[in-house]
């Protein structure tokens, strides 16, 4: 219904309209349990954005017969502009008062604030009270910060969790060894070889990606305008940090020792468990003058079905807390510093079985804790959405810098692996391959060999000529290495005799002109070759 039209007092003069009617209004006609008053969209232009300090003032503790919160507020204290006035006019007073001139609509505020100062303070409250649903729906507030909630940021984190989950897998305990031998096959030798030779540059872009992600959580905690961009940082912390820990331990089943890895882990680790120990503090937050108008956080003024963000519905937040613990105990074991007591075939095959169990931590309690905070992070969108509406919406397809900035930290990881895969594993291959690994699968069996990671010559082409053709022939590098030897080696080595001490060719050789010591070299004799006489 059009409040404009509503004029069952059949009132013609403004100066007969009294503000304790149109407060009446908006109590009676209105939704008392969606908020959603009686000609809200024009009565609450009285409060504005830029007007919504006035809910920074504490309100009081007694409520009405409807449970509506009383406000201890001088309507004095608000300055509304004579545009808010105006449009409140328009779209609330009954026709024809509705077309009153700006100075009348002025001179009737004054006067209401000045003579009807209780009156107006109940037209304030049922503002406020009744029309929480319509400010946070209509899009007079924003909600949802883009570099958090923004369609870039949901990209850049589903392609983190997806490269984490394919990954991952080279570090489940199970397929550790089978990994590590390869695969007679070229396609799966490949792949496999191209995953390993990208792990370090992607172990590198996740943890600058997740320190960037819980620096800025800790930042949005205590200056944030809303306590939903809080929430939203939280779930994405803990979603990197957990991906860290999953790569963490596919990188040191298949690198060597680096001291950065070490120190990168360790960092990322204190700082999610000093998030975790202070995620209460989000509860206790002062929510936002929006937020306040919307029914969400402590001391709020409007109750939309309660606080939808009351941190007792976060009850998960310790079981994902926990499953990421165990899952950093997994990647411990893979670190080289403990990898030396990985029992072998020597061992009892308990021991190995129980060992390939810790292994398997990462891959498996990682994925729950990926569960876990991605519901988190779910809920918390629906929640946010469903009290919103369009104003989250509208920000959810906003595209901000860091947006395409966290989209496009993925991309050099990914063309890394792309150039390993298509490049046939060449010399580009070996060379990224850390901790003995070799670019062709036989070279797998090669035991003389305990540095396989070093650069080897390429493959080059060779003329040969044989029978007048000239051929190519290409020379690999798994033909095998000629050993090199000087001229002296390469000189006949005539056999000793044992009656001149072994030292002395002695007769042994007769086709060659080495005479015994102290005899000089005769002419042909009777028969074919050289002789001594």
């Amino acid at each position: 219904m059009d409040p404009t039209s509503y004029n069952p007092n059949n009132i013609t003069r403004l100066e007969d309209l009294r503000i304790s009617y149109l407060a009446g209004l908006i109590l009676s006609l209105g939704n008392n349990d969606t908020r959603n008053g009686f000609g809200c969209p024009a009565a609450s232009m009285i409060l504005p954005l830029s007007n919504l300090s006035i809910l920074d003032i504490e309100p009081s503790t007694a409520r009405d017969k409807r449970g509506n919160l009383v406000l201890s507020l001088d309507p004095a204290n608000l300055n509304p502009g004579l545009n808010h006035l105006r449009d409140m006019a328009r779209g609330l007073f009954p026709s024809p008062l509705n077309e009153s001139s700006v100075g009348d609509i002025v001179t009737w505020w004054t006067n209401a604030t000045i003579n009807a100062k209780y009156e107006t303070q109940d037209f304030l409250e049922a503002v406020v009270n009744m029309c929480g649903g319509h400010y946070c729906k209509s899009g007079y507030i924003t909600v949802g910060n883009p570099d958090i909630v923004g369609i870039g940021m949901i990209v850049a984190i589903v392609m983190l969790l997806l490269l984490t989950l394919a990954f991952s897998v080279l570090s489940f305990g199970p397929l550790v060894d089978i990994i590590a031998r390869g695969h007679n096959n070229k396609k799966r030798f490949s792949l496999r070889t191209s995953c390993i030779g990208t792990v370090d540059e992607l172990f590198s872009a996740v943890f600058v990606f997740s320190l960037a992600v819980i620096v800025s959580t800790f930042v949005f905690r205590y200056r944030t305008d809303t306590r939903f961009d809080a929430l939203m940082a939280n779930a994405l912390s803990q979603l990197c940090s957990t991906t860290v820990v999953m790569l963490a331990a596919t990188y040191w089943a298949h690198n060597k020792q680096r001291p950065h890895a070490t120190l990168s882990v360790s960092v990322v680790s204190i700082l999610t468990i000093a998030m975790f120990t202070t995620h209460a503090s989000v509860a206790n937050m002062r929510a936002s003058a929006s937020e306040l108008v919307c029914g969400i956080g402590k001391g709020r003024v409007s109750t939309i079905r309660g606080d939808p963000f009351d941190m007792k519905k976060f009850h998960f937040i310790p079981v994902g807390f926990g499953c990421w613990c165990v899952a950093l105990f997994g990647a411990i074991i893979h670190h080289p510093w403990l990898h030396r007591f990985r029992p072998d075939h020597t061992n009892r095959k308990i021991s190995r079985i129980i060992w390939k169990i810790g292994e398997s931590l990462p891959s498996v309690f990682g994925l729950v804790c990926l569960v876990v905070y991605a519901a988190y992070f779910l809920n918390t969108w629906h929640m946010m959405k469903e009290t919103y509406g369009k104003t989250f919406s509208k920000n959810v397809r906003t595209w901000g810098f860091g947006q395409y900035l966290a989209v496009f930290t993925w991309l050099p990881p990914i063309l890394t692996f792309a150039h390993l895969f298509f490049s046939g594993m060449e010399s580009a291959i070996e060379r990224r391959l850390p901790n003995g690994w070799k670019a062709y699968p036989d070279d797998d069996n090669d035991n003389n060999s305990n540095d396989g990671s070093s650069p080897r010559p390429k493959p080059v082409k060779v003329r040969r000529s044989r029978d007048g053709n000239e051929q190519w022939q290409e020379m690999g590098r798994l033909l095998p290495q000629q050993k090199k030897t000087t001229p002296q080696q390469t000189a006949y080595q005539f056999p000793t005799t044992p009656a001149s001490g072994g030292t002395t060719p002695g007769f042994q050789s007769p086709g060659y002109p080495y005479p015994s010591p102290g005899y000089p070299p005769t002419p042909y004799g009777g028969h074919s070759g050289y002789g001594v006489t």
